[in-house]
């Protein structure tokens, strides 16, 4: 297949996130910053789920236990990620009358989500689509009439729209404290992890 699969699978992966950030983010320099800020904050929660999982092993053979840990890292750092932008957005409004950052607006918590989204599928999918620029594809015996990479593309894309309603659900429930909507938010994200494992066990 080569670049013929490479750029199909580039396009649906990561050809709506591109669109919303052009449309939508670019235009606003704060809220390009917000979507590096939170791209970033994802990356690091990963990498501190990742840094745990090799030091305990109990991590390591249970698969289940594994994925709950890293999504309530990620919820963490994305709590955390909610009050840095708050307690920033506080400090600026006691110098100006400009919104820098505003999380609470629609706009911001776009910007946030799609961070989020693009960081995942930039670390997760990144590898996978380097490789389909080699001859040739992988089908897999779940779907056989279905590249695996064309498969993975569309699952990535619609989990970069997945990352952008949690941070709306989470976002909304920081900013009311309610923790149905927090916990609302992290239960979905265990949830859509948990469904992955049916994948491991045909």
């Amino acid at each position: 297949m080569g670049f013929t699969l490479f750029l199909g699978c580039f396009l649906i992966a990561l050809g709506p996130p591109i669109t919303i950030f052009l449309l939508a983010v670019a235009p606003n320099a704060n809220l390009v910053v917000l979507m590096v800020l939170s791209g970033f904050v994802w990356v690091l929660s990963i990498g501190s789920a990742s840094l745990v999982w090799q030091l305990l092993p109990p991590l390591q053979s249970n698969p289940g236990m594994a994925l709950v840990f890293a999504v309530l890292v990620q919820e963490a750092f994305r709590f955390g990620y909610y009050r840095i932008c708050t307690a920033a957005e506080r400090r600026v409004a006691a110098l100006t009358t400009q919104k820098l950052f505003c999380p609470n607006s629609f706009d911001s918590v776009l910007a946030s989500g799609l961070g989020f989204g693009t960081a995942t599928v930039l670390v997760m999918f990144g590898r996978g689509l380097e490789e389909t620029v080699s001859p040739g594809t992988v089908y897999v015996e779940s779907c056989s009439s279905m590249s695996y990479y064309f498969s993975s593309a569309l699952q990535y894309c619609a989990l970069v729209f997945l990352n952008i309603f949690l941070m709306v659900i989470a976002t909304e429930g920081y900013k009311r404290k309610s923790w149905v909507g927090a916990g609302g938010a992290c239960a979905l994200h265990v949830l859509g992890s948990l469904v992955t494992l049916f994948n491991g066990s045909r």
